[in-house]
């Protein structure tokens, strides 16, 4: 995946302006990948092994393990700007007015929920004497907004790297690798026997792949990033073999595949039916995107990739059975969800304007049981459907402007990317992967997962400031 930075990526109306712009950009990719220096990989791998390392351990999802993990995460920044010597680049990390602010309304309503009056409402803390709250958990708002702050630092660390086009090409090569070495290590452990003795480290459960997750679903969804972005990675390695083979070359496009084949794999292995649909979703998205943004035909590439996607499909065989058994259990499952959701948007409806504050879905679920729902809410520890908690917990005026937020940050990325004039199939994979995140969060909860929600943070930020820079345009 070496010398990514190339115009091959370049939609060209000509084949010789074509040829003429890969002599140029042959002579130059070299160079361009030297400039990322040893610092500049330290600086990139840092964030990366953070939240990759957290997700050995349950995605730091215990309230002190979240913690620990976002002080971490706030200590990276000033670390990241030293390291890496971006001092003058500080103005690289500022998104703009509009992001700056509604993230900042996010945060003015859930601080607002800890110090409003509770009288009115149903909160434990109505009848009491002393200061109120709106919210349920005060322990659990706090720790929440501590969390959102530490989401937005790495949102930053990603708009640092995002705002060098060379630097993304970096990051991304080094979220593939640390990716496949937290892949492979699960699959030799379990494969081995050896995670017989390492319970604690959550790699199976009911003979499903999780990696280090307490759901097999989170680990999908985390697969399933890595999967679209191999694929990316995959579809820019093969363009670049057009420059001429050479062994860098030829090695990108073997690296790529491999990774395709193993995310896709452990994919499959975790057996989760909307991870699979998600990510097969986003990646029929990327292809068709890729392919309508040339003006060439694409037909060898595309043959390269299927043929990759029936090879993986083949090498994850061994979890299709136990994935298709649990498709049979697609309706009690869909039946379970839905009592899940009917009974947290009627809690939203109860609070619709605030919500119930942030982290408080435990005590909110627990008021909200009954002899008929007890069955399907009593182990739950989220609604299983991110909007409707965030509705649920925020109320109206904290989940839209938080909504709002992630559109506008993917729009300014879309837009971005028909500006790119090398890099944009590397763009497009970012935004693809949004899709695996946005459409398993209708179903499951991994986006709460600390280690994955900063895993996708740090990706927002590198696909919002991706070609900023080069653009010479504000950010929105």
């Amino acid at each position: 995946m070496e010398g990514d930075v190339v115009a091959s990526d370049v939609p060209s109306s000509s084949g010789r302006k074509r040829r003429r712009r890969s002599q140029v950009s042959s002579a130059t990719s070299g160079t361009r990948a030297a400039d990322l220096k040893l610092s500049d990989y330290a600086a990139l791998s840092a964030p990366v092994l953070a939240f990759t390392l957290a997700h050995f351990f349950g995605g730091a999802a215990e309230p002190t393990a979240a913690l620990w993990f976002t002080a971490l995460i706030a200590l990276l920044m000033p670390a990241m700007i030293i390291l890496g010597d971006r001092r003058d680049e500080l103005g690289l990390i500022w998104p703009g007015r509009i992001v700056a602010g509604l993230f900042a309304l996010v945060l003015l309503v859930a601080v607002w929920t800890l110090v409003a009056p509770a009288r009115g409402t149903s909160t434990p803390w109505a009848n009491l004497n002393g200061p109120g709250a709106i919210t349920w958990d005060k322990s659990s708002t706090l720790i929440e907004i501590a969390k959102l702050c530490g989401l937005a630092g790495l949102f930053s660390l990603g708009c640092l790297a995002g705002g060098r086009k060379r630097r993304v090409a970096g990051a991304v090569r080094i979220i593939l690798t640390l990716g496949a070495v937290w892949a492979a290590v699960g699959l030799l452990l379990i494969i081995g026997g050896a995670s017989q003795g390492l319970e604690g480290l959550h790699l199976t459960t009911g003979g499903r792949l999780t990696s280090g997750f307490q759901s097999a679903n989170s680990g999908a969804t985390v697969y399933g990033i890595l999967a679209v972005l191999s694929v990316a990675s995959l579809a820019r390695a093969i363009r670049n073999l057009r420059l001429g083979r050479t062994p860098k070359r030829s090695l990108a496009v073997g690296a790529a595949l491999a990774c395709v084949l193993l995310f896709t794999t452990c994919l499959m292995l975790t057996a989760s039916r909307m991870g699979v649909a998600a990510t097969a979703f986003a990646i029929v998205a990327l292809l068709v995107w890729e392919t309508f943004s040339r003006k060439e035909r694409p037909s060898r590439r595309l043959i390269l990739l299927a043929l990759a996607g029936a090879t993986a499909a083949v090498f994850s065989i061994g979890g299709a059975d136990l994935l298709w058994s649990r498709l049979e259990n697609v309706d009690s499952d869909a039946a379970t969800r839905g009592v899940i959701f009917s009974v947290h948007w009627n809690a939203f409806l109860q609070s619709p304007l605030f919500g119930h504050g942030l982290g408080s879905f435990s005590a909110v679920n627990a008021q909200q049981m009954t002899p008929e729902n007890y069955g399907a809410l009593r182990i739950i520890g989220a609604a299983h459907n991110v909007y409707i908690q965030w509705l649920e917990e925020t109320g109206v005026l904290g989940a839209l402007p938080m909504f709002a937020l992630i559109v506008l940050i993917i729009a300014t990325a879309i837009r971005r990317s028909a500006l790119l004039d090398t890099g944009a199939t590397l763009q497009r994979g970012l935004i693809a992967a949004n899709l695996v995140l946005l459409i398993h969060g209708a179903t499951d909860y991994a986006i709460q997962v600390p280690s994955i929600a900063a895993f996708w943070a740090y990706l927002l930020g590198l696909q919002f400031a991706y070609g900023k820079a080069r653009t010479g345009k504000p950010s929105a």
